[in-house]
């Protein structure tokens, strides 16, 4: 199953957790009705003994209650949602986790980082801020609403037990979670469960205010009546956590195995990831977390985060042993020992090995689907990056720093001396001098290395305060405009900063159907056309070549007015975004031949051609040595 297919049963498996939570919904309507009609009826009962008034069944309160319910659990999901709309940080800062600083000296904290990093830019996306939860157990986490937002949670057990090699394996579990979908669904879960669970709140509120009452002679018997009722609520509040337990284990279950196998495709090592699974089953430890919210977050974890009862009827995740045969079928069910205080090393501390064969898949076949080869070539990107370099992208003043000598860089001279003097106008003079020194730096970059710097650039620039955003993003506007004309480069590399670092409260989007977004692909295509080629005649039979792969139902023209039309472009691709994730291939195809069709594809064009498709929220991994896109 792609990384397409992945995104499309993520829609289906929605659809699931819709059904099984409106399953819930109905079951605690019957029962809380049931609750309040015998409540009622042992407040009215004259003798006071326990009463059931059959005629109260054919009131309204069953619909009252229905009512009632509905709007409770409603308002608690929406209550929920709304805290988590931050995205991946918000649950990160929840466990407890503290971010840690992308320059850190300490050894451990170094090594996870640059492992998030190969594998971030390996497959093509974001580069994740990682948060380090202070525990002894071995777990981790992905959390967000999309690649832009998640963030990785891991427990320090789980840096200081693991060699690289199973970081590794541990660390692409996690990244299949944020290809595939996995996370959006984990968050929307958390949401509509605790609006289930509010209704054990309010009996709790309603016994604990009951016990400060005073009661007369009559008040008695009605007060009695209320903290029957709280009771009540309470044990059904019992009853909405057994629901979302079970949810939440029908749910993620088998999402854990998809997780396994790509993370062995990914690394082409299943003894990193089968290698981890043995350690926790080992380790005394385990992967029980202790902070009190890991109940809420089970089901994002790698591995069990809680102890289960029931025989696992609520476990969240498989068990260890059936999830290391899968990996590894010759195992015996041995588990490593060791103690709190081991500390392991890999093979090769500094980089696993990896087959040097290169890919027989596409490109965009790649897509979500990375494998060894592209990590062995983030890590080959990221040693060609000057340590000074890597510094500068490590702070948050020096990853804005290099983003404007990107843009700089791009530039003929005479621009480039204009850009510098908007810019000694809005830095001071400490701040200009440092700009020029990491200019000289960033003037010997190749440019098929400016999207790995962006990348690794990223989690720093997610540090600004609001402030400091709004100053960075109006320094590069103005960079941009400089030479009053945007050039496609440009617009990408501004647009992939704004989607990235954007504080955009997240909502729902509708997907669409690709015959109904004509006008986006057509005008898309007519600007790519343009990529590599100067003639208008030469773009045309690039554009009709690339609507080929389309397959629409109706006819698209080619535009050449759109020629470096950035506005158009913007536009569509804020349209495209959104398409069904099934359809989503044909247009990465359609512009893919769009680049082929001189039968040349430069550096310029790849990197644009990955820019744009991780506007559309499909990250295309580097591209390997005569690797073809389609």
């Amino acid at each position: 199953m792609n990384f397409f297919a992945h995104q499309d049963r993520a829609r289906s498996t929605t659809r699931k957790l819709v059904f099984l939570f409106s399953c819930a919904v109905i079951s605690l309507i019957i029962i809380t009705s049931l609750l309040i009609i015998f409540t009622i009826s042992f407040s009215e009962s004259a003798s006071g003994e326990i009463a059931f008034d059959s005629d109260l069944i054919t009131s309204d309160i069953f619909i009252l209650v229905s009512l009632g319910v509905i709007a409770v659990v409603t308002l608690g999901s929406l209550f929920k949602l709304a805290q988590l709309r931050g995205g991946g940080k918000v649950v990160a800062e929840a466990m407890g986790g503290r971010l840690l600083n992308t320059g850190a000296k300490d050894a451990d904290e170094r090594k996870i980082l640059n492992i998030v990093e190969e594998i971030a830019i390996a497959s093509g996306t974001p580069v994740p801020p990682v948060y380090l939860m202070e525990d002894p157990a071995i777990n981790a986490f992905a959390a967000g609403y999309k690649a832009q937002d998640a963030v990785i949670g891991i427990t320090r057990g789980c840096i200081q037990q693991l060699n690289r090699d199973e970081l590794q394996g541990v660390i692409a579990h996690e990244f299949s979670h944020i290809f595939n979908g996995d996370m959006r669904l984990n968050i929307r879960l958390m949401g509509l469960l605790y609006g289930i669970m509010v209704i054990g709140l309010i009996g709790y509120y309603i016994v604990r205010g009951s016990v400060y009452r005073r009661h007369g002679s009559r008040s008695d018997k009605k007060g009695g009546g209320i903290v029957v009722l709280g009771i009540g609520l309470l044990i059904v509040g019992y009853g909405g956590t057994f629901f979302g337990n079970i949810i939440k284990a029908a749910v993620s279950r088998q999402r854990e195995y998809l997780a396994d196998a790509s993370a062995v495709q990914f690394t082409r090592n299943p003894d990193g990831i089968a290698g981890a699974l043995k350690k926790i089953g080992g380790y005394k430890e385990g992967s029980n977390i202790k902070s009190a919210d890991a109940s809420e977050i089970s089901h994002m974890l790698f591995s069990q985060g809680l102890k289960t009862s029931f025989t696992g009827l609520f476990a969240t995740h498989p068990p260890l042993a059936e999830r290391i045969s899968r990996i590894d079928p010759y195992w015996r069910g041995d588990f490593s020992q060791i103690t709190s205080s081991t500390k392991t090393a890999s093979k090769n501390e500094q980089v696993s090995g990896f087959s040097t064969t290169a890919s027989s898949k596409s490109a965009i076949d790649s897509i979500g689907e990375p494998e060894s080869e592209h990590i062995e070539m983030a890590t080959n990107n990221l040693s060609l990056l000057p340590e000074e370099l890597t510094e500068d992208a490590h702070s948050s003043f020096g990853a804005c720093m290099l983003m404007h000598c990107l843009l700089m860089e791009l530039a003929n001279p005479k621009i480039e001396s204009k850009q510098l003097a908007i810019l000694k106008e809005g830095l001071n003079s400490r701040q200009f001098s440092s700009l020029l020194a990491i200019q000289k730096k960033a003037s010997w970059l190749s440019r098929d290395l400016y999207l790995t710097l962006i990348d690794l650039c990223l989690p720093a620039l997610k540090q600004l305060s609001p402030i400091q955003y709004r100053t960075f993003m109006s320094h590069l506007s103005q960079l941009i405009v400089a030479d009053e004309h945007i050039s496609v480069f440009e617009w990408c590399i501004f647009k992939i900063l704004r989607y990235n670092l954007d504080q955009e409260i997240q909502t729902r989007e509708k997907k669409i159907d690709i015959n109904s977004a004509g006008w986006a692909c057509a005008a898309l295509l007519s600007v790519l056309s343009f990529i590599g080629s100067t003639d208008e005649n030469e773009a045309e039979v690039a554009f009709n070549k690339s609507i080929t792969q389309l397959n629409l139902r109706k006819t698209i023209s080619f535009n050449a007015e759109l020629k470096n039309n950035t506005e158009v472009l913007e536009k569509a691709t804020d349209l495209l975004k959104n398409l069904k994730p099934l359809q989503k291939p044909r247009f990465l195809k359609a512009m893919a031949c769009s680049i082929n069709a001189d039968g040349i594809v430069s550096t310029e064009e790849a990197e644009l051609l990955r820019a744009v498709a991780s506007l559309l929220d499909c990250p295309i991994p580097p591209l390997l040595n005569q690797q073809k896109f389609i």
